[in-house]
């Protein structure tokens, strides 16, 4: 098992992390460390906190954001390695984490994906609420629309690994964003509605969620129409279309033919706003998601 941790300016909390990493019951983790150009103290902190310790690599690079930070990892992993993990520098793992993750895939010989559900707590470490993404399972037509792979309980098996770091695409979402959509495309992703990992809620984090209910809604909403503006899914869409387009499943080929060609003219995008196949884990999602298409505003 390698763990991928991708440091930016996150001297406050890593060192948390990284005890709850050497404690999983998982036996060989190996971590790789891409600190992504910290102007603060975190590589004194990687300095001292990984002195001594075996099975750990540490590279420093200029700053390339969260996403390409990881993927960058993805692509240098060891040929010998069976299983990858991202890893957040602010979080906490429980003990059986990577565990977990191996035993929901480890049967699988095509690409597969682990992910699960979170335990949301204050800075301090107090718990607020399970925070769970996934209700109506993960999908491809999920996956076109929408991220439910929270990046530090992800875990890949060697196929996917292989599979995500054979391109190298610029158009992508988030890493885990990514990763959840090829893998979806072409292999199997399993979520774990049981969570195994503390997510930190605090100013900084790369891509949040809210601390209450309403928060996280309101929260989500309005990255779905920022997202919508930017037209980000669809260039991530069109970028899967060509890096991995012969690759995907075929029932993963039609949806994805059909995401982008309703995208042409008014009529097919209004058709497609009321029975296309792309959907969102929740109801009041999905039909803000469908109106904005419909409206054109994404």
């Amino acid at each position: 098992m390698e763990v991928l941790l991708s440091t930016y300016n996150g001297e406050k909390y890593l060192a948390e992390q990284l005890e709850s990493v050497w404690r999983q019951t998982y036996p060989e983790v190996w971590l790789s460390v891409r600190d992504d150009g910290s102007s603060d103290a975190t590589m004194g902190v990687l300095d001292r906190l990984l002195a001594g310790r075996p099975r750990t690599k540490v590279v420093m690079g200029a700053h390339l954001g969260a996403a390409q930070s990881f993927m960058s990892l993805l692509r240098s992993v060891s040929p010998e390695t069976a299983y990858v993990a991202f890893c957040d520098q602010d979080d906490v793992w429980l003990p059986d984490k990577l565990e977990a993750a191996v035993s929901g895939i480890e049967h699988f010989e095509g690409p597969a994906m682990y992910c699960s559900a979170v335990t949301l707590v204050t800075e301090d470490l107090a718990e607020v609420r399970v925070h769970r993404r996934c209700v109506r399972g993960p999908s491809f037509e999920n996956a076109l629309v929408e991220n439910i792979a929270t990046g530090c309980t992800i875990v890949l098996n060697r196929p996917a690994v292989d599979l995500l770091a054979s391109q190298q695409p610029k158009k992508l979402v988030m890493h885990d964003a990514w990763c959840y959509l090829v893998v979806a495309g072409c292999g199997e992703v399993v979520y774990d509605r049981l969570p195994h990992a503390l997510y930190r809620l605090h100013r900084a984090n790369t891509v949040g969620v809210g601390t209450t209910l309403w928060a996280e809604w309101s929260g989500r909403a309005k990255r779905q129409l920022e997202q919508g503006q930017q037209r980000v899914l669809t260039a991530q869409a069109e970028e899967l279309s060509e890096l991995y387009g012969a690759l995907l499943k075929k029932e993963a080929q039609r949806s994805l033919g059909r995401f982008l060609d309703s995208q042409r003219e008014l009529r097919s995008r209004l058709v497609y706003a009321l029975v296309g196949n792309v959907h969102k884990q929740r109801v009041l999602d999905e039909l803000l998601y469908r109106i904005l298409y419909a409206s054109k505003l994404i």
